[in-house]
C-alpha cells in the first residue's frame, strides 16, 4: 500500500496535472516523449506550488501539518483543473502533429541495439542506487531534516543533528526540499529515510534521463540512431563522472533525494529543454504560447525549492541566454517574459541577504 500511494504520488498525479503544460509544446505530446513531457511538467509545477506555500509558514513558524494540508489542496486542485482541461481537450477533438518518424522508414537494428544498451544502462543504475550503501555526509542533515520534520510536526525549528529545538534556520528554510520528501513520507507511511534512498532514486533518476531523451530529439531530429546514441553516451558520462564529490553525476547518483542534485540534473536540463523550445519558435518566426512561459516559471520556482543557490543560477542562466538570443533575433520584447520569470527568484535572493 506505501508503495501504490507513492507511485500515485510520484507517478500518475504529475503526469496528469502536467496536461495542463501541453499547449507548451505541440511537438512533444504524443508517444513516450508525451508522456515524459507531462511527467517533468507536472513535477515542476507541483514543486513550484510547494515553494509558494512552504515558505511563508517556515516564516512564520507554522506546523508542517499545515503544509501538509495546503499542498495536499493545492496538489488536488491542479488535478482537477487538469482533468477538466483533458475533458475539454478531448472534446474539442484537437489534434497534434504527429510524432516525427525515422527517415527511411523500416527497423534499424544500429538504433534498437543503442536503445537495449541505453536500457540496460538505466536499470543498472537504478538497481545499484538502491541497493548499495553510499557514505554521504549531507544526508545527515538532510535527509535527517525530513525525518524530522515528519516526525516533530515542525519545519527547521529542531536541529537534526542532536533533536533540540533553535531558531528558524534561514538559509536552508527558503529551499525547503526537504519537506517534500517529509509530505511523502507522510502521506505514505513510509520512513522518510527509506523515501529518500529507495523511492526517490528510482524516480528521479528515470526523470533525469527522460528530460535528456526529450533534449535528444530535440536536437537529433529524425534520426532515431542518434537518439539513442545521444542518451547512452550522456548514461556512460555519468556513470564515470564520480571524479569529484561535488560532480552533477555524483549528485545524481548518490545523492539523489538531496535538493541540489535535483536543480543540478532535473531543472537545469529541462530549463535548457524549454529554452532550446523557445529559440526554435523564435527561429521559425512562430508564436510563444503562454503556456510555454507559465512552464518555464514553473521550473524556475522549482529551482527554488530546491537550493538557495538555485535562485542565482537560473537568473543568470535566463539572463545569458535571453540576451543572447534577443540579439541574434532582433526580439527585444522576449527579455520582458523572461524578466517576470526571475521575479520570485530574485525575491528569494533578497529575503536571503535579509534574513
Amino acid at each position: 500500500m506505501q508503495i501504490l500511494i507513492l507511485a500515485i504520488l510520484l507517478l500518475a498525479v504529475p503526469v496528469s496535472v502536467g496536461s495542463l503544460a501541453v499547449c507548451a509544446d505541440a511537438e512533444d505530446t504524443g508517444g513516450t516523449a508525451g508522456l515524459l513531457f507531462r511527467w517533468v511538467s507536472g513535477q515542476l509545477i507541483l514543486w513550484a506550488g510547494l515553494q509558494f506555500i512552504c515558505v511563508p509558514l517556515i516564516l512564520a513558524g507554522r506546523r508542517f501539518g499545515d503544509a501538509v494540508m495546503l499542498f495536499s489542496v493545492y496538489t488536488a486542485v491542479m488535478f482537477l483543473l487538469a482533468l477538466v482541461s483533458e475533458v475539454r481537450r478531448r472534446a474539442k477533438k484537437k489534434t497534434f502533429p504527429p510524432t516525427a518518424v525515422t527517415a527511411g522508414g523500416g527497423k534499424d537494428r544500429a538504433a534498437a541495439l543503442l536503445w537495449l544498451g541505453a536500457a540496460v544502462l538505466l536499470v543498472l543504475q537504478l538497481v545499484l542506487a538502491c541497493v548499495l550503501a553510499y557514505e554521504e555526509g549531507d544526508d545527515a542533515y538532510y535527509v535527517a531534516v525530513a525525518a524530522v520534520t515528519e516526525k516533530s510536526d515542525t519545519m527547521y525549528a529542531v536541529l537534526p543533528y542532536t533533536g533540540g529545538s533553535t531558531g528558524i534556520d534561514m538559509r536552508h528554510g527558503l529551499a525547503p526540499f526537504p519537506v517534500w520528501v517529509a509530505y511523502l513520507s507522510r502521506l505514505s507511511g513510509m520512513r522518510a529515510v527509506t523515501v529518500a534512498h529507495v523511492a526517490l532514486p528510482v524516480v528521479l533518476i528515470t526523470m533525469s534521463y527522460g528530460i535528456y531523451y526529450l533534449i535528444g530529439r530535440r536536437l537529433f531530429v529524425d534520426d532515431k540512431r542518434k537518439q539513442a546514441f545521444f542518451l547512452l553516451l550522456v548514461e556512460v558520462l555519468i556513470l564515470f563522472g564520480g571524479y569529484s564529490l561535488y560532480t552533477p553525476e555524483n549528485f545524481l547518483l548518490v545523492r539523489t533525494a538531496q535538493g541540489k542534485a535535483v536543480l543540478a540534473n532535473i531543472v537545469l536540463p529541462f530549463l535548457l529543454w524549454l529554452l532550446l523550445t523557445v529559440t526554435e519558435k523564435i527561429q521559425a518566426d512562430e508564436k510563444i504560447h503562454v503556456c510555454l512561459w507559465l512552464l518555464m516559471a514553473s521550473a524556475v520556482i522549482a529551482g527554488c525549492l530546491c537550493s538557495t543557490q538555485g535562485a542565482f543560477l537560473l537568473c543568470m542562466l535566463l539572463a545569458a541566454a535571453g540576451s543572447c538570443t534577443a540579439l541574434c533575433y532582433r526580439k527585444w520584447r522576449l527579455l520582458l517574459p523572461l524578466l517576470g520569470c526571475c521575479i520570485l527568484p530574485v525575491c528569494m535572493i533578497l529575503l536571503y541577504y535579509l534574513l
